[in-house]
């Protein structure tokens, strides 16, 4: 009787809880096969949501057992689950880039309309404060695990561990420990079972509560923060990113710094980089000397753009013809091409989009990238392609994978650059050729 008086509180106050930060629509739940993610499925299912489950397997010693606990969960709640394989790349921490992964793996699995819900604890947000605290975060690191970033959300904030481990043995949900949390050789398994404990018990017995008032207070600001770094354009490009020069160097340092770290995870697979790559791509912004991050990420100054590119990325590709009309891909890049009889009531105002004399474009051309000695005609002469990339402040780094469209030896069009003087449409043209490059990423 005690034992479901007990279920009937502890589960009518998680839900309560829970319900307060769940998202309307379709949910996912990342389901790990611990107690935590097990609990967040259970309230999510009960509170009316739909709802459907991804573990990913990272192929560890213990994956086996929590890949199995994950079904069995999935199969007790009676909701559908996807088993995700993935392996870590190699890196200075594998619990982080096991993380990068991770979370690389199931927001692929989200379809457009769904959100993905993660099992963090109020726990988890005090050991992440305490963490960044120690390692000398600013107010971002000490803000601590966001409620919504994106479409990732995290119900179970408000929630402690100990009450997610006790109800989902009240509900009899067949959850697995991870045995890598007993290994205090990871720093997050110090901070909580040796450094937590110990600051509890001679300093503040608190503490938790302490950390996540903490986060709490600083939540707002990091919200305002973030929304005016969000006004700042960040294009990407593959693994090229740049970044207005002028907004940077004029914007109050903690917008300008969350600006860059948006450009950093994009180039550094999630990793929004340290304080001091921070201060180095603000540094080039203001004028400073071109500088090289970890990972050969190359931080230049073009023109009224800052650029951070990784020139090991740079891909020869090989020529592709381009049949017109018809629709090719070349590495990132999409091509498309068709005809009309009638002209066009507006011409195309994008430089991605052009539009030809089909009379005077042979019936198929060439996609490759610039060669020695390309030149681009224009009227009067010609130039060379170098020259016209610069003038486009396209770096070095992104010339060598920037497409270019040939006929016979002679560029007709660099897509978002410049296109030739030739094949324009004039009174005599009775066919026009409609040609437009999609960039991966890019709209």
């Amino acid at each position: 009787m005690a034992g479901s008086r007990r279920l009937t509180g502890l589960s009518g106050d998680v839900l309560a809880r829970v319900e307060e930060n769940l998202p309307k629509g379709p949910l996912v739940v990342a389901l790990s096969g611990g107690a935590d993610s097990a609990v967040c499925a259970w309230a999510a299912d009960r509170l009316g949501a739909k709802i459907r489950a991804v573990h990913v397997d990272h192929g560890w010693p213990a994956s086996a057992a929590l890949r199995k606990a994950a079904h069995e969960v999935s199969g007790q709640l009676a909701i559908d689950i996807l088993v995700v394989e993935t392996q870590s790349r190699p890196g200075p921490s594998p619990e982080g880039q096991a993380r990068l992964v991770r979370y690389e793996a199931l927001e692929a699995e989200l379809a457009s309309d769904e959100w993905l819900l993660t099992g963090h604890t109020m726990d988890d947000q005090a050991e992440t404060v305490l963490g960044n605290l120690l390692r000398g975060a600013g107010a971002a690191g000490l803000s601590g695990i966001p409620r919504r970033r994106g479409r990732i959300v995290r119900p179970l904030l408000d929630v402690s561990r100990a009450e997610t481990r006790e109800l989902a043995a009240l509900l009899g949900l067949l959850w697995a420990d991870d045995p890598t949390n007993l290994d205090t050789s990871l720093r997050r398994n110090a901070l909580r079972r040796e450094v937590i404990p110990f600051l509890e018990t001679r300093i503040n017995p608190s503490l938790q509560t302490a950390l996540v008032r903490l986060a709490s207070s600083l939540e707002e600001d990091e919200r305002l923060l973030d929304a005016a770094a969000d006004a700042v354009p960040v294009e990407t490009r593959g693994k090229t990113v740049r970044l207005p020069a002028p907004l940077l160097a004029t914007l109050p340092g903690p917008v300008a710094a969350r600006a860059v770290r948006r450009g950093l995870r994009e180039v550094h697979d999630g990793y929004p980089g340290s304080s001091a790559e921070v201060m180095a791509i603000l540094s080039v912004a203001r004028g400073g000397r071109p500088t090289e991050l970890a990972g050969s990420i190359r931080v230049e100054r073009n023109g009224s753009w800052v650029t951070l590119e990784r020139p090991d990325l740079a891909v020869n590709r090989p020529p592709m013809s381009w049949p017109l009309p018809g629709t090719i891909d070349f590495g990132a890049w999409t091509f498309e091409a068709w005809l009309e009889e009638t002209p066009p009531l507006v011409f195309p105002l994008s430089p991605f989009t052009e539009v030809f004399d089909a009379d005077a474009v042979p019936a198929s051309v060439v996609v490759r990238t610039m060669e020695p000695g390309d030149r681009v005609a224009m009227v009067g002469g010609t130039k060379p392609l170098t020259d016209v990339f610069g003038e486009a402040r396209i770096s070095p780094t992104q010339r060598s994978m920037w497409p270019v469209v040939v006929t016979v030896g002679d560029v007709i069009w660099v897509p978002g650059v410049r296109r030739a003087a030739a094949g324009w449409v004039g009174t005599a043209t009775r066919r026009y050729l409609w040609l437009r490059a999609t960039l991966e990423g890019t709209s």
